[in-house]
């Protein structure tokens, strides 16, 4: 590990002005390492952060620092984050944030042990891991709301204009897609929602499970007041392929498979992946991270959600729910 004033990057001289800003662990010897590299295909994890384990004085890393990279502030809303993640830490759910440092774009968060390891999508088809984190994501649904209202349309909505502004399209047929999701959206909006705080994260990776099968729940830098649909649709569109493995998952959710439920998670999970292809489309033209795969992370979402967009069944979705 190095000691503090050994940076030799910009990411390393952020994580140390963000180490130094804790004021409590003034006059302590420190240590950090890069805890996990970013990644954005064939896994997404760790992209919007660098993610460092932290040292303070003798003993091992107990202490688990992200400083958000320069290229997501535009997406990600800190405050609203670190205060989702610790009224989900009084859960259970999460591990404790210690620190919310504004000006180095930080949060320092208790560091899970050696016990604990970053789940599969395997793991996610694993009935009694996929119940565990289902279990996971409703008691946060349960909870006071958020502070933050969102949903993955305003996402589109966002990234498209700044997208639209490098001069670059994502797809040709991108009028075609974009037409398509606003029938999602009129849909479901003529459906009606409740709107509970979600953990708003699907992804694999962002979930932690230990030795004795005990979840997790990590990164709620999406976390927000949301249809809990979104939720678990997000979650299934990571799992799952076929609408049959994600029947079970919706029995846990809900204690039956019903079609109209199913149809809205399969149409949040197409939103989500139009989404993210934009985001992607976007960061490789704008980021300096030149190592990170946001083009082929991009393209991957982009054809999974064009592919169900031509599905037969897609115009049935939008009417059964």
């Amino acid at each position: 590990m190095k000691a503090v004033g050994e940076a030799t990057n910009s990411d390393e001289e952020e994580a140390e002005a963000a180490l130094r800003a804790v004021a409590e662990w003034s006059g302590s010897e420190l240590r950090y390492a890069l805890a996990v590299p970013g990644v954005a295909s064939p896994v997404h994890r760790a992209v919007d952060s660098a993610c460092w384990a932290v040292r303070v004085g003798d003993g091992p890393p107990r202490c688990f620092l992200k400083v958000l990279h320069r290229d997501q502030i535009p997406y990600v809303d800190l405050a609203a984050a670190y205060d989702a993640a610790a009224r989900a830490a009084q859960q259970g759910c999460t591990p404790r944030p210690r620190h919310f440092l504004p000006e180095q774009r930080g949060i320092v968060f208790d560091l899970l042990d050696a016990s604990w390891r970053t789940a599969r999508m395997d793991d996610l088809q694993n009935s009694d891991i996929l119940e565990k984190v289902i279990a996971a994501k409703q008691t946060i649904q349960g909870m006071a709301p958020f502070a933050r209202t969102w949903s993955v349309f305003d996402g589109i909505r966002q990234m498209s204009a700044d997208l639209e502004k490098t001069g670059i399209a994502f797809a040709e047929d991108a009028w075609w897609l974009l037409d398509n999701l606003d029938d999602i959206e009129q849909a479901l909006l003529g459906a009606g929602s409740d709107r509970k705080p979600c953990h708003a994260d699907g992804v694999s990776s962002n979930v932690m499970i230990a030795d004795s099968g005990s979840v997790q729940l990590v990164d709620f830098d999406r976390a927000c007041n949301a249809d809990p649909y979104y939720d678990l649709g997000i979650l299934l569109n990571e799992a799952f392929q076929f609408e049959a493995d994600m029947c079970p998952a919706l029995e846990i959710f809900e204690g039956t498979c019903r079609e109209t439920s199913l149809n809205r998670c399969r149409l949040y999970g197409i939103a989500d992946d139009l989404m993210w292809a934009i985001w992607g489309t976007l960061m490789d033209a704008v980021s300096p991270r030149a190592s990170v795969e946001f083009l082929k992370y991009a393209q991957w979402r982009l054809l999974r959600c064009r592919m169900a967009v031509h599905d037969p069944g897609f115009e049935a979705m939008l009417r059964r729910l």
